[in-house]
């Protein structure tokens, strides 16, 4: 029986990612969910989260912009995602400032709101992400 599972992960951009995985942990819009071999079917969304994939000792941290999961017969996991960075991608300052900006934005009740928060959930994870190193 297989101990690995392969995870693609796919960007508007293309192919990010093609590995293979002991276990991956993700949130979904039911919650976290952690991922391990021959996990049952299934299609869900992606929050703006934290994503971390584990392969033997090594451990990798993601910043992820939300999107769709897949997983096919517990063998497969493909994430759709908007945006990702791995941890020491991420470019705190330029995230601190766009955290900021966004702040300022809901402040002072601009008229598009829900990007303004949706812009805040992204610099915060990539904050959170990277300190998480």
């Amino acid at each position: 029986m297989e101990k690995v599972f392969h995870v693609e992960i796919l960007t508007p951009y293309g192919k990010y990612l093609s590995t293979d995985a002991d276990y991956l942990s993700i949130k979904s819009g039911n919650g976290v969910l952690g991922i391990l071999p021959h996990h049952a079917p299934l299609i869900t969304n992606i929050e703006i989260c934290k994503l971390v994939i584990k392969s033997g000792s090594e451990t990798l941290k993601y910043a992820v912009g939300g999107g769709l999961m897949n997983i096919k017969e517990g063998t497969k996991v493909v994430l759709l995602v908007n945006s990702i960075e791995r941890s020491d991608e991420i470019d705190v300052s330029r995230a601190e400032k766009a955290k900021d900006r966004a702040e300022k934005r809901i402040k002072e009740g601009d008229a598009d709101v829900i990007r303004a928060k949706a812009a805040l959930a992204r610099a915060l994870n990539r904050i959170s992400v990277h300190e998480d190193l």
